[in-house]
């Protein structure tokens, strides 16, 4: 006897009536269109217009240090004052040497008026206070030395001597900085020399963001560095309230003019992928993922520099529930 099984198969009918999606609500509004100032970021360096190492101009013992580290000081002020007995006792002497020769020469004047004395003994006594007022010239200028003073105003660093070292010419007893006029160095690609112009304000920020100051430019290279096709620029930087210190690496945004109008959108509708950037525009009720190339941000909004015309409309609220191409309801 042969079993058999019979199998029964049964067919689901598939509906044919598409799924509905509900539209999205969404916001739209168009791109705002304004003038806005034009400007580049870049990153500069702060450095002082004085700076100089404070060393002797003769050897000799330190007497005296007249003044504290970190302390700010007038330009002549005294620094330091190296042993000068020598060097008065030197001078002294050259002054009294050179009166000498200056009486012996007005009395020799007067006498060769008279007949008294030849020419050549005249002559003589000129030559010898020529050279007693030039060995006094010296004396006064090795006194001199002995006392160093300050050539500008400005901070003083830090102190590696002490009194009773002996110093040498060239030694450093300390550095001299004048930390209220300092010049930002930057450099500005090639491709805006046409919008740099001395006299222009360019703002600079410290990296911790806390502190802003305006400085103006006064210097932009007369040639282009070839490596990296960038102009350097120099700006003056007026640091009375010393919120900036030679050396320090700044933030340092130039305005090269005005952009008339620029086409912004807000921050919010910008939508970034490893793509680029995109908007979502809106175009017979269907969401439209439109590609952008943006500029800089400004008081929450986006510069649009290409991709976006001043009719279209954006989506402003509700981007990120929606696909390109999907179908949207506006409010």
């Amino acid at each position: 006897m042969i079993a058999s099984i019979i199998f029964f198969t049964h067919k689901t009918k598939k509906s044919s009536t598409p799924i509905k999606i509900p539209p999205v609500l969404v916001q739209v509004a168009k791109p705002i269109q304004q003038s806005i100032p034009q400007t580049i970021t870049t990153t500069g360096n702060l450095i002082a217009d004085k700076s100089t190492i404070i060393t002797p101009r003769a050897s000799g013992y330190i007497k005296s240090i007249h003044f504290h580290e970190g302390e700010t000081v007038k330009a002549a002020q005294i620094l330091f004052q190296l042993n000068f007995q020598i060097q008065k006792n030197a001078l002294s002497s050259a002054k009294a040497a050179e009166n000498l020769s200056q009486l012996q020469f007005d009395r020799d004047k007067k006498f060769l008026k008279k007949g008294f004395i030849t020419q050549d003994t005249y002559y003589t006594a000129q030559v010898t206070l020529k050279q007693n007022q030039a060995a006094l010239e010296t004396a006064q200028i090795n006194f001199d030395q002995r006392t160093i003073t300050a050539p500008f105003d400005g901070t003083i660093g830090a102190i590696p001597v002490s009194v009773g070292d002996y110093v040498n010419p060239g030694n450093k007893l300390t550095t001299l900085v004048d930390n209220l006029h300092l010049r930002a160095e930057y450099a500005v690609p090639v491709t805006e020399l046409n919008q740099l112009h001395r006299n222009q304000i360019i703002s600079i920020t410290d990296t911790t963001k806390k502190n802003k100051i305006n400085a103006t430019v006064s210097y932009i290279s007369p040639s282009i560095d070839q490596a990296s096709q960038t102009i350097s620029v120099h700006a003056k930087v007026d640091n009375q309230l010393q919120l900036f210190k030679p050396g320090e690496y700044v933030t340092v945004i130039q305005n090269l003019g005005v952009q008339k109008n620029a086409l912004l959108v807000p921050e919010q509708s910008v939508l970034a992928s490893i793509n680029g950037y995109a908007v979502f525009t809106v175009k017979n009720n269907k969401a439209i993922r439109t590609p952008v190339k943006i500029g800089n941000r400004l008081n929450g909004n986006v510069i649009i520099l290409s991709g976006l015309k001043s009719t279209d409309d954006v989506i402003v609220t509700g981007e990120n529930e929606v696909k390109n191409g999907q179908t949207v309801t506006t409010s």
